[in-house]
């Protein structure tokens, strides 16, 4: 069953969320059960919005390499996460996503920002 996943992610900064991206190295070698990832920043930090194939490929993924990743650089802070089943999905736009990446503050460190 396809599945949303919400991570917020207390006192967590930008800085900090790039160094995790980064250690995990997902913008080039991304888990095989992700269709999207979204983030935004929140009061208390960051939340992430996941859609996954499956719940358990959202698990493996958590323990196989996002806990690594947080130990690797030090991280410790506290993640409410919630799974909940996708009910609908609308995106009349998604051909232009790409185009949108460049202009994010978050956007991966390989794309460059529009000229």
């Amino acid at each position: 069953m396809t599945v949303v996943t919400t991570l917020d992610v207390n006192g967590l900064t930008a800085q900090e969320y790039r160094a995790v991206l980064d250690e995990l190295g997902v913008e080039t070698r991304p888990e095989a059960g992700i269709y999207l990832h979204i983030t935004t920043p929140i009061e208390a930090g960051f939340r992430i919005i996941e859609i996954w194939d499956e719940k358990s490929g959202f698990d493996r993924f958590v323990e196989s390499r996002l806990v690594p990743a947080n130990e690797a650089i030090g991280l410790q802070r506290q993640t409410d996460i919630t799974v909940t089943p996708l009910h609908n999905f609308f995106g009349p736009r998604l051909a232009e996503l790409p185009g949108l990446v460049g202009t994010l503050p978050g956007r991966p460190r390989s794309v460059p920002a529009p000229s």
